[in-house]
């Protein structure tokens, strides 16, 4: 079994070697095409590499097409199968040939269940079947029961791979999950890295792929470049996007530069009003290290009222930092405390104005003299 697996394990190196430049994910259009990318051929293995191109030759993903032989201690099977990787290298999922099944001992064939079982086997990167070789995993065939159709499996792993194997066909699931995340995994992803371009990272943050969202992500901000076109305005829609967690990281990752503008902070603040209330939080948060522009602070304090009491809070202590209040502003901080609410923390941002209005200094006196609530700092 190891001298068949390093045959394949070196053929797909070979193969990737030659492999051209890795383009982007792009927005779809018209039918997808399969350019040959190269062949190799020896005594009992052959590998076909393709990239699949939508219309104007962009790049959507690869596929092996493959034919390898499974063995069972001195006995090989041959098996064709294609194999699909995203443009990071990450398995997609497998498809028959038209024409070839895969089959267990005895020659018994797949059921759509084994099937679907064996697309999650190869789906999972952290099986425990890339901590084990196969004589771990299986006896010799020839001391099994030939009549049983199960694929013999050892006392001591037979628990802890049952659920990442099919019963009958251990051998394919192993040398299946191999070619699926080896070197062929590892040399894709290598060929994106060395040929992105900015075309290529805008195609990734427009994608619904959250992989490529997260690489393209983390190289624009290794290039200091989030504020920069054509970056900016497709990591701005993704803080709107669908992925919640995704926009959580950005709201905290991106730096200070792409908020420093009034125009910009009136779109955080219409991306608040349109939010989900843990992205409200967040972008609350946010604004705790931003230098606000006046026209944000007049809509925080009008947004109290229609907050709850932990987004009153984060409000408040978001508030609390603002020292240049305009008149009307401190007018409406006095108005809610004439009203009873939110003493406290609205004493204390009064108190910490650089120009203080008339209206605000003799509420500060009042509450001085009367209840020692604030001394002026």
């Amino acid at each position: 079994m190891s001298a068949c697996y390093s045959k394949i394990m070196i053929a797909g190196v070979v193969l990737l070697i030659c492999l051209g430049a890795v383009l982007p994910l792009p927005a779809d259009s018209g039918d997808p095409t399969r350019r040959l990318i190269g062949q190799v051929d020896t005594d009992s293995i052959r590998y076909e590499l393709y990239v699949i191109e939508d219309s104007n030759g962009i790049s959507q993903e690869y596929v092996a097409e493959l034919f390898t032989p499974v063995c069972h201690t001195n006995k090989c099977y041959p098996v064709y199968i294609n194999l699909f990787w995203d443009l990071l290298g990450n398995f997609d999922r497998f498809e028959m040939p038209e024409g070839e099944i895969l089959t267990k001992l005895d020659h018994v064939p797949f059921d759509d269940k084994d099937y679907q079982k064996l697309q999650g086997i190869l789906s999972n990167e952290r099986s425990i079947l890339g901590n084990y070789s196969i004589t771990d995993l299986v006896v010799s065939t020839e001391t099994v029961d030939s009549n049983n159709g199960v694929d013999a499996v050892t006392g001591a792993t037979s628990k802890t791979i049952q659920s990442e194997v099919i019963s009958g066909a251990v051998y394919s699931c192993y040398t299946l999950w191999h070619l699926a995340h080896g070197p062929l995994t590892e040399e894709t992803k290598a060929h994106t890295v060395a040929n992105h371009t900015e075309q290529t990272l805008v195609r990734f943050l427009q994608s619904d792929h959250y992989p490529y969202q997260y690489w393209a992500l983390e190289r624009i901000q290794a290039q200091g470049k989030e504020n920069e076109p054509p970056f900016v305005a497709a990591l701005l829609e993704l803080l709107r996007g669908k992925n919640i967690f995704l926009a959580s990281h950005l709201i905290e990752a991106l730096p200070e530069t792409v908020f420093a503008s009034e125009a910009r902070q009136r779109w955080l603040w219409e991306t608040y009003l349109q939010s989900p209330y843990r992205m409200q939080m967040d972008i609350l948060d946010r604004l705790h290290s931003l230098p606000l522009h006046s026209p944000l602070v007049t809509q925080l304090l009008k947004q109290l009222e229609a907050s709850n009491p932990a987004q009153q809070q984060a409000i408040l202590s978001v508030l609390e930092k603002q020292a240049a209040l305009s008149k009307e502003q401190q007018g409406l901080a006095v108005s809610y405390l004439q009203q009873g609410k939110w003493e406290e923390p609205l004493l204390r941002l009064l108190a910490n104005q650089s120009n203080p209005g008339a209206v605000t200094r003799k509420t500060l006196k009042k509450y001085t003299v009367t209840n020692q609530k604030i001394t002026k700092p």
